[in-house]
């Protein structure tokens, strides 16, 4: 089976998946490569890439199979017109979503005991610092329920923070959830403002679908205390851009911690950078556990495309035919 990574710079991935998959041809190209490299490739895998439209009419190409979990730069309806199956790999389990919540508590401690700044001291030769604040005692808002969500409330639950969850389903949804897993309130989206009012932190963890564009926006950052902090390891366009820059001009955010960004790979000049803002390259599931773990997974999907078998996790596995 013909197999075409579309990346940048995740050599590692392909190193992967060669070895784990070696009866296949497994070849690369660049993103502004991806509708020539389609024409030949029976399985096609965006890494931090967008696939464009004209990539779904190759009469070869059979699968859009994500090596992760987030399908933003797919368009579904596009590609389940020209008969292409597009599926992803959960992130539990595969030690993805385990690694994007270590790096959550990571940005939260680094903020709250204002840690960069701590960091510049220690390079002036200056002891002490400012005081910082603790997870202790602090409401954590956790903006999207579900894996990476859950993830990140059980590793909270250790630090003696108040939880609080807003999910589009509430508490009564259907998803399944891990009840080992506690949350002191679980609220529906209609309540999201009311639940970063009374937050010191924020956590984005909401999949970047078309509903949730901008989900963080002007009027959601205006009910935020100004000492709060928001993380963002969902996707950059959860948060509106230039709301997140005009509330850090006018002072009504305290920080943030940001792995996801609006345009990828990001820029090291961005305006945002000149604020308490602690940036990180999309590195969330970039952890020898999940690479590993997600590799894996990818490869048992393509044994269930060569043995004819279902997909696991197609979105549209209607137009899947063995």
């Amino acid at each position: 089976m013909r197999i075409c990574i579309c990346h940048q710079g995740y050599r590692r991935v392909v190193a992967l998946l060669e070895e784990l998959l070696p009866e296949d041809i497994i070849v690369e190209c660049a993103p502004e490569e991806i509708v020539a490299a389609s024409q030949d490739a029976e399985v096609l895998v965006p890494i931090v890439a967008a696939i464009p439209n004209e990539a779904y009419a190759s009469p070869r190409l059979r699968l859009v199979q994500q090596f992760g979990v987030g399908l933003d730069g797919v368009d579904i309806p596009a590609a389940t017109a020209g008969g292409v199956a597009v599926a992803n790999i959960p992130s539990i389990g595969t030690g993805n979503a385990e690694s994007v919540a270590e790096l959550t508590i990571g940005f939260l401690v680094m903020l709250a005991r204002r840690i960069p700044e701590a960091l510049q001291r220690f390079q002036e030769g200056k002891l002490g610092a400012t005081l910082g604040t603790t997870l202790l005692g602090s409401t954590v808002t956790l903006v999207g329920y579900g894996d990476i969500g859950q993830e990140v409330a059980r590793r909270l639950a250790g630090f003696g923070a108040r939880i609080v969850a807003v999910s589009r389903s509430g508490p009564g949804g259907a998803r399944q959830r891990d009840p080992a897993v506690r949350v002191d309130l679980h609220l529906d989206a209609s309540k999201l403002g009311d639940a970063v009012a009374e937050a010191d932190f924020v956590v984005v963890a909401a999949p970047a679908t078309p509903e949730n564009r901008g989900l963080i926006g002007r009027e959601i950052l205006a009910r935020m205390k100004p000492t709060a902090y928001v993380v963002n390891i969902a996707r950059g366009p959860v948060i509106d851009y230039d709301a997140l820059l005009e509330a850090f001009r006018e002072e009504r955010i305290a920080g943030a911690g940001l792995d996801v960004w609006w345009n990828e790979p990001f820029d090291p000049e961005d305006p945002l950078l000149q604020f308490n803002v602690i940036p990180t390259p999309h590195i969330g599931g970039s952890t020898v556990r999940s690479l590993r773990g997600i590799a894996e997974a990818f490869a048992a999907q393509i044994g269930r495309v060569r043995r004819g078998e279902p997909l696991r996790a197609c979105v549209n596995p209607e137009v899947w035919t063995p």
